[in-house]
């Protein structure tokens, strides 16, 4: 549960995190670009439509507003179309990052010198890293560690990783003065996200809201290579608790004072491991659908195993997955259902960052 007066800014936040935020206490502000997602929160402050690329569009500094966590989510995020327009994941996901690591350090300092009694010191940040970061590799490896080296494929993978840079850059920097508050930084490394409210329309999309909309219309399922490629999923609001368990937790055996100048990178899965040939199977059946299954060559910048090893979240975030993955796939199938079931033209309310966005 958060303290008296914790106060979190969250970027790309119109998605999946803010209900359990306010849940667990936290006054909450979305800054948000309605680029991906429009789930609007009427208990939480908003600043919409601001762009992270744009410093003006970050929230203004010594305007009475104060923070003690920071949760950047925003971002490009799709392997497929980083690697047509690299431009664009340049630009918002490591040059958006870096204007707001470069705002938080500025907000940090002009606390420091502030007389204000009630302005807060941002003390922790979490972002939202990658499994793209590791790309394919060797099969000894899996399933994978933290310490695992980069492999990354795509410019996806690039930004997030060098984004991480930037994150222990930051701790270096916002601690290099004695005496003064300490800031601490969490990278978590997100596996397969899904759940509801994926956009099925957007060619982009996960492969699971891909999958779900083509059965439920009874059309072809296509699966973009042999299918035999491995993925770890990972359930959406186990996703929201892995977020703000690393708000709360401190790194494990480690002094308060000490983990608080510190960075570390987390994943954040289930530990299992599907064949997309069994996914694919798995909604033919949840979905009742008569639906075949097409393959078609593989894409650039995919890979072809990925397995996770969770071990290190939950020593030192004490998160564990709590969804299965096939218990994921009902609820998702079943708002999939529900909103057919519901309009002839389903209205469906896409969430940001519930995209399969970490591959």
């Amino acid at each position: 549960i958060a303290k008296p007066d914790e106060a979190v800014l969250i970027t790309g936040g119109l998605g999946f995190t803010v209900d359990l935020l306010l849940h667990r206490g936290f006054s909450v502000t979305i800054l948000d670009d309605e680029s991906n997602g429009h789930n609007h929160n009427r208990f939480a402050k908003e600043l919409v439509p601001h762009d992270i690329t744009v410093v003006g569009d970050l929230p203004e500094i010594g305007n009475g507003s104060s923070f003690t966590h920071v949760i950047h989510l925003a971002a490009a995020i799709s392997v497929a179309e980083s690697m047509n327009d690299p431009d664009k994941y340049e630009r918002i996901n490591y040059g958006g990052s870096e204007k707001v690591f470069n705002w938080i350090r500025n907000y940090n300092q002009h606390v420091s010198q502030s007389e204000d009694g009630a302005a807060t010191f941002i003390h922790k940040v979490t972002a939202a890293s990658s499994a793209a970061v590791y790309g394919d590799p060797d099969p000894t490896l899996l399933p994978l560690r933290e310490t695992a080296p980069y492999g990354g494929k795509s410019p996806y993978a690039d930004t997030k990783f060098r984004m991480e840079g930037l994150m222990r850059e930051f701790v270096a920097k916002q601690n290099e003065a004695s005496g003064g508050p300490k800031a601490s930084a969490v990278a978590l490394r997100f596996f397969n996200v899904f759940g509801p409210r994926q956009d099925p329309k957007n060619p982009y999309s996960g492969v699971i809201s891909l999958f779900l909309e083509a059965a439920l219309h009874d059309k072809d399922i296509t699966v973009l290579g042999d299918g035999e490629m491995t993925r770890d999923f990972v359930y959406v609001k186990d996703v929201a608790r892995a977020i703000v368990m690393s708000l709360l937790q401190e790194s494990a055996g480690q002094a308060a004072a000490d983990a608080a100048a510190t960075f570390d990178n987390f994943n954040v899965c289930t530990g299992k491991s599907i064949t997309i040939n069994t996914l694919a199977d798995q909604v033919r059946q949840k979905m009742n659908s008569s639906s075949d299954v097409k393959h078609l060559a593989p894409r650039d910048g995919d890979i072809r195993e990925s397995s996770c090893n969770s071990e290190k979240a939950a020593k030192g975030l004490q998160f564990t997955s709590t969804v299965t993955q096939e218990e994921g796939l009902e609820k998702t199938a079943m708002w999939f259902r529900e909103q057919s079931t519901n309009s002839g033209e389903r209205k469906l309310e896409y969430q940001s960052h519930t995209q399969e966005m970490f591959i």
